[in-house]
């Protein structure tokens, strides 16, 4: 991690977990660590799931947080119903996960469509906020609205 203030080497990351773009859970933070320990499980039911992604975080003192890394481990590539690997972040470091999968595996889609209304869930997630890394050119970025033309740091183009 190569934080703006280079003095600043600790940091106090948390780990936010998404299946398919879809909230899954987040980590506790470790205050000022440079290889911090998280010991947390987290149980899901997906169905025709695709891909997990784990995203690391630096949890500032104001609003927003600091992106670290992250990176995506597809259902497909995981062979085992249960597997301890190590993966690459981008753009630096590595995760170690435990992923214990539970019951049924098809390849094939099923043509039935189940569809439940739930109406606390629009109230629940009104207030969310997705936090996406777009990838443009080969670097990676947060959605971040300049009032200004922006220009990347790295290459010298044009952002917006």
């Amino acid at each position: 991690y190569f934080p703006q203030n280079p003095s600043l080497s600790f940091v106090s990351p948390y780990v936010s977990i998404d299946i398919d773009d879809l909230p899954l859970g987040r980590t506790h933070t470790r205050e000022k660590t440079t290889s911090p320990t998280f010991n947390e499980e987290f149980t899901s039911d997906v169905h025709n799931g695709h891909q997990l992604h784990f995203t690391i975080f630096h949890d500032a003192a104001l609003p927003p947080d600091e992106y670290v890394a992250d990176s995506t481990v597809k259902f497909d590539s995981i062979h085992d119903k249960k597997s301890d690997i190590w993966i690459d972040l981008e753009p630096a470091g590595r995760i170690h996960i435990s992923i214990e999968l539970q019951g049924q595996f098809s390849d094939s889609v099923s043509n039935e469509r189940h569809f439940k209304q739930n109406k606390r869930a629009f109230a629940q997630r009104r207030f969310a906020v997705v936090r996406r890394v777009y990838e443009i050119n080969g670097h990676k970025f947060m959605a971040t609205f300049f009032r200004q033309p922006t220009f990347c740091s790295i290459c010298s183009e044009f952002i917006w």
